[in-house]
């Protein structure tokens, strides 16, 4: 039996902590660190793998096998080793800590990368790890660290929660954030970091329509819109300042799924020429 620790992009991983098929499958991956292009392309080839289709309701279909599959894993050491996701999880680690908050949940926060960046800044704030497919390898990563938990689902109260490419997912992306946002203290902070984009299968199409109108929609819920995280633009600051209100969320939600395509129709060639000069 090899007991040396298996390195997957200079990420060090304790053998005894993952199953023999995980090993197994991260032991063929590339040996140099590959483009996010590659990463993407081999979460789809799992989903083709498992017959998935993101036209149909998923709620029918194997979606546990696809998120309880090593890919997630893989996908989670890379974005603890490539050098944009490291920028933009400190990132977001410096705002919530000079918001001098106590207790702040990572939604869907994977085997904990953004919860050890806080930690590291601010060992006595409490964060808890929302993951609903959570690895023994995760439990292991943030088992020393008394203020760091793991949970299956989100609780009140919080002072802030992060939610990262977590609404692309979900059918109902809408019910999620009232429910996220409902588990934030009056006045709490919440950073939605979304990707209503098709630049993956899990990310669903029915959900593309808020690429441009979310914050508009979550306005409507109750949320003010304090503006991005500094260093990580593509995360957005929310505040809850007051009762948040899902039935006008889901006024605001039928009126976004009229014009929403026709702003990604209308925006995207003028995302491509941005994209174009500053590449």
């Amino acid at each position: 039996m090899n007991n040396l620790p298996l390195s997957v992009w200079g990420f060090a991983i304790s053998r005894n902590k993952i199953d023999q098929d995980t090993e197994s499958y991260l032991i063929r991956l590339p040996e140099d660190l590959p483009k996010l292009s590659w990463i993407w392309s081999e979460m789809d080839r799992i989903w083709d793998i498992l017959g998935l289709d993101n036209l149909k309701p998923i709620g029918t279909q194997p979606i546990d096998a696809f998120y309880s599959h090593p890919v997630w894993l893989m996908n989670g050491i890379f974005t603890a080793v490539d050098p944009v996701s490291v920028k933009h999880r400190l990132a977001i680690a410096n705002y919530l800590i000079n918001l001098k908050i106590y207790e702040v949940a990572d939604y869907g926060g994977g085997f904990g990368e953004l919860a050890l960046a806080i930690n590291k800044l601010s060992p006595i704030t409490k964060i808890s790890i929302i993951e609903p497919y959570p690895t023994k390898l995760g439990f292991d990563r943030v088992k020393r660290f008394a203020t760091i938990t793991i949970k299956p689902d989100i609780e009140p109260y919080y002072d802030a929660i992060v939610a990262q490419d977590v609404l692309e997912h979900v059918e109902d992306p809408i019910n999620l954030a009232h429910r996220i946002g409902s588990s934030v203290k009056m006045d709490g902070i919440v950073v939605f970091a979304n990707c209503f984009s098709p630049v993956i299968k899990c990310h669903l199409p029915a959900t593309f329509h808020l690429r441009h109108t979310f914050t508009f929609v979550m306005k409507a819920m109750g949320f003010k819109y304090l503006g991005r995280v500094p260093g990580a633009r593509h995360a957005m600051i929310y505040q809850r300042s007051g009762t948040l209100n899902l039935s006008d969320a889901r006024s605001a939600e039928m009126l976004s799924r009229f014009i929403g395509p026709f702003l990604n129709f209308c925006i995207y060639p003028f995302e491509l020429i941005k994209k174009m000069f500053s590449s």
